[in-house]
């Protein structure tokens, strides 16, 4: 028992003390994402495969209570050629050995798998299964796939590599001294059948190595924009949650378009793409839900407040890792919270203290001191600000879809789900005057184009004459509020 324990102290010391900083040393290594894998108890790394490198980087990104619990999956065969090779790797990375083949009828190929994952360890995949051509990401094996239809709630943490290619290519036995780059994306949870996962991970690695971090790190682009964002805002009841979806798939004709609604979604010509939900996003509709069903304003505050910080983080997490051309958004979070302010207040919020509020929020909170009335009128900024919550991401475009509180009303009753605590006429009415306040705060103030679209006609109708601004606005960058 002692001698197991003081081999696994030496590995880990072997990676922490040695492993680690030669690699780094020797070729330099730039990790972005880490954050992604902290919190994290048990989790499968998948990641591209192009260099006997990969597997080194890939250990550096493990905590050090992790360096015993996480095995690579690595072919017995291709190793056992040389048997210090075998037992070298064996020792560091404490491998699942699988041998290519069919396996015989009766056995699980799985089962070694499955076991290191019920004793609640790691895996790291290549699910490419070997290397491939430099800088090519292969196609997926189906296994990964089938092996995660049985483990849906294990998170998926897609790591993509570029770098190691150059350094340690297939074809090489010398390495050169390039400089590698580690983009870990966000954890994600699979569902559905083996190979819409198969595929759709496949389509995760893809993503990111389009992502920003990754096209800077080849220098394929010098100068990148950033995605601009369009905001449909209004009451419940106003239809904005089916015409941003319109207008989403619309949009996506000519650019790759991501939704961010109850659920999220990305449109490419016309269509929705499945993709796999992200972690952060299965915590948001379950916040979301839960906030559907209090009873009280006091209760429902929380909960909303929460689900609006989950979604901005939501919005820079699909800036960073997905790079869509155009995101559109159903509601905004700064909006959102500005607006709803005038609902939990007795007094109705004026001009100047939503302005100053909005400002705050948004992150340009420096040139207000902390014995500004603003704090005492709305102490929530205060705990936002000291939780390092008020950077909230401002839209680039604001379409405002105009409904009466009667008609709102009247058509959340006709859905015939129950009714939330703020869907009455009297409380949507003050959220009404709330939205068309911060409607012209942004506008004039902020300097970000506002579109009033009245929505008491058809959703198409109300959609079309939507896009008919949004098509301008994308052309030559204006908008005129009316």
């Amino acid at each position: 028992m002692r001698s197991a324990s003081n081999n696994s102290l030496a590995r880990r010391l072997i990676h922490l003390l040695i492993l680690r900083p030669l690699v780094k040393l020797i070729f330099g290594v730039n990790f972005i994402g880490r954050e992604h894998t902290e919190n994290l108890d048990q989790f499968i790394i998948i990641s591209n495969h192009n260099s006997h490198l990969d597997i080194f980087l890939l250990f550096s990104l493990l905590r050090w209570d992790q360096l015993n619990t996480t095995h690579a999956v690595a072919e017995k065969t291709y190793f056992s050629r040389s048997k210090i090779v075998f037992r070298l790797v064996n020792y560091l990375f404490c491998p699942i050995w699988i041998t290519r083949g069919k396996p015989e009828l009766e056995e699980d190929p799985f089962a070694d798998l499955k076991a290191v994952i019920e004793r609640g360890h790691n895996l790291v995949i290549f699910p490419e299964g070997t290397r491939g051509r430099p800088g090519e990401l292969q196609r997926f094996k189906s296994g990964i796939g089938r092996l995660m239809v049985q483990y849906p709630q294990l998170p998926i943490v897609p790591v993509f590599l570029s770098g190691p290619e150059k350094v340690l290519p297939k074809s090489s036995s010398l390495p050169l001294p390039f400089c590698n780059l580690v983009i870990i994306g966000p954890p994600q949870l699979c569902h559905g059948q083996h190979r819409e996962i198969t595929r759709q991970l496949q389509e995760t690695i893809l993503t990111l190595s389009n992502s920003e971090p990754a096209r800077r790190h080849k220098r394929r682009i010098r100068n990148l924009s950033q995605p601009k964002s369009i905001a449909f805002i209004g009451v419940d009841g106003s239809g904005k949650s089916t015409i941003s979806r319109i207008a989403a798939a619309r949009l996506s004709l000519k650019q790759r378009v991501c939704l961010i609604s109850d659920r999220l979604e990305f449109f490419q010509n016309g269509e929705s793409l499945m993709i796999q939900p992200l972690v952060t996003e299965k915590i948001r509709e379950a916040i979301g839900s839960y906030a559907k069903k209090v009873k009280s304003l006091k209760l429902y505050k929380i909960p909303k407040l929460t689900e609006l910080l989950l979604r901005n983080n939501l919005q820079y997490q699909v800036k960073r890792w997905y790079s869509p051309d155009l995101i559109v958004m159903d509601g905004s979070p700064l909006l959102n919270m500005a607006a709803w302010a005038n609902l939990y207040r007795d007094h109705k919020l004026n001009e100047e203290t939503l302005t100053k509020a909005m400002r705050i929020l948004s992150g340009q909170g420096r040139m207000f001191t902390r014995n500004d009335p603003i704090f005492k009128q709305l102490p929530e900024l205060q705990l936002l600000q000291r939780i390092g919550q008020s950077r909230i991401a401002s839209p680039d475009a604001v379409i405002f879809i105009d409904v009466s509180p009667a008609v709102a009303n009247e058509r959340i009753l006709c859905r015939g789900e129950q009714r939330q605590v703020h869907e009455t006429e009297e409380k949507l009415s003050r959220l009404r005057e709330g939205y068309l306040k911060v409607c012209e705060v942004i506008h004039d103030a902020l300097n970000v184009p506002v579109r009033i679209v009245d929505g008491h006609g058809s959703l198409d109708e109300v959609a079309e004459e939507s896009l008919e601004y949004l098509q301008k606005w994308l052309l030559n960058g204006e908008i005129t509020i009316g």
